[in-house]
């Protein structure tokens, strides 16, 4: 009899232990089951919201984690008795029947809104349609209602598409370098390429802002490095010289006749004369071209174009002011330059009716361009008369004449 109670003492202990142990086991795999739920859930949807958003992954894991304490005491309440831990949620009328169920339904809506909201500009995700319209986009694999085209993922061309419509400027962008010793073409921290180009058929290149393609023939668009950069600077460095040299010849070209030029052997006088009023000056201007030409010096009277005076320069070489006369290259082309400055007061004779007399002074000077030198500095004063300005004029230069070849045969020219 003792035996047989000790026995079943033995089988109840053992009944119990194995209860024991079915319990702990079913509570630890319930904990697991919704341990699991929890971390699974939030994972499926900061992966969801941040791969279609592009927003941090540790900003929505703490979004989502604080925000859906709610939601899984919600699911914590509903879930209660055994049936429903080894059922797990599911969907049913139930869930409209109490608060908790309804706290759960909003926020599966509240997910689907959101889903939609970051979505929006995720095009990578979309579908695309190339219909008669144009192009259209979908959330889903579906047929355009309106011509039954189906839509398939998206593209790389769909895409850069759709986002040249709502931008117009949307891709790379032309960039002018108007220095290419100085342009920023890397990046200063990391050292990177931070411009992109195109070399065209005629060797030039053309800079942007992004990578892409080129928007005129569509080639890639290749990152600037170092090479490129020092072929840049020496296509700047070659046309800022070639535009300085035809900048120079428009200038030449404005105040000198360009086509007189230095010879070998001869020596060659550039003579202009000016004056602060009104007056011709040929004769005196053929004078000094006579003087000039018995010292064996060929005279250049057109030289000089009337804007050289004009403009004052002929007034500032006059002073002293070389300026004009390096920038312009006038000892390249001739030897010496005879300046002259003409001044004259006309009036009627008091005594002979009708009778004009004109006081002249002349003040000549001869410049070496080459050297920026003077070579001759006179100043001759005479009176012409005669029965109009003109002719009392030209009176005044022929007593001039001998004075004009003293000076002439007295310049220092070597």
């Amino acid at each position: 009899m003792r035996k047989d109670v000790e026995s079943a003492l033995s089988k109840a202990s053992l009944g119990a232990v194995i209860l024991l142990f079915a319990g702990a086991a079913f509570f630890l795999f319930t904990l697991w089951r919704w341990g699991r739920f929890v971390t699974s859930t939030i994972r499926y949807v900061v992966e969801n919201l941040a791969s279609h958003s592009g927003i941090s992954t540790n900003l929505l894991y703490g979004l989502v984690v604080i925000g859906t304490i709610p939601f899984f005491w919600a699911v914590a309440k509903y879930m209660h008795g055994a049936w429903f831990w080894l059922r797990g949620l599911g969907p049913g009328l139930r869930l409209y029947k109490s608060i908790h169920g309804m706290i759960i339904v909003t926020y599966v809506g509240l997910y689907f809104l959101a889903m939609f909201f970051v979505a929006r500009n995720s095009i990578a995700y979309k579908y695309c349609a190339q219909t008669p319209e144009g192009l259209k986009v979908f959330d889903d694999r579906v047929k355009d209602p309106v011509w039954g085209i189906q839509a398939e993922p998206c593209t790389t061309q769909q895409i850069v598409d759709y986002e040249r419509t709502k931008n117009p400027d949307f891709g790379p962008k032309r960039v002018q370098v108007a220095d290419a010793h100085a342009f920023p073409f890397f990046d200063k921290v990391t050292g990177n390429p931070s411009f992109w180009y195109f070399k065209t058929s005629a060797g030039d290149y053309e800079v942007f802002d992004q990578m892409g393609n080129d928007p005129k023939t569509g080639t890639p668009l290749k990152p600037v490095d170092h090479q490129v950069r020092e072929d840049m600077i020496r296509l700047q460095d070659l046309r800022s010289v070639a535009e300085k040299e035809r900048n120079r010849a428009a200038v030449e070209d404005k105040y000198i006749n360009t086509g007189v030029q230095k010879h070998s052997g001869n020596r060659q006088a550039a003579i202009l004369l000016f004056s602060d009023g009104k007056g011709s000056f040929t004769g005196i201007e053929d004078i000094l071209g006579q003087a000039v030409s018995n010292r064996g010096i060929i005279p250049v009277e057109s030289f000089f174009k009337p804007e050289f005076v004009q403009e004052g320069r002929a007034q500032r070489l006059f002073a002293g002011d070389w300026g004009d006369a390096a920038q312009l290259g006038l000892g390249s082309r001739v030897d010496v330059i005879i300046l002259g400055h003409a001044s004259f007061a006309s009036g009627e004779s008091s005594q002979f009716e009708g009778l004009v007399s004109t006081n002249l002074t002349l003040e000549l000077k001869c410049l070496n361009p080459g050297r920026q030198t003077i070579c001759g500095v006179r100043t001759i004063d005479t009176v012409g008369a005669g029965y109009s300005k003109d002719e009392s004029l030209k009176s005044a230069a022929d007593k001039a004449r001998s004075e004009i070849a003293a000076f002439a045969a007295a310049l220092s020219i070597n």
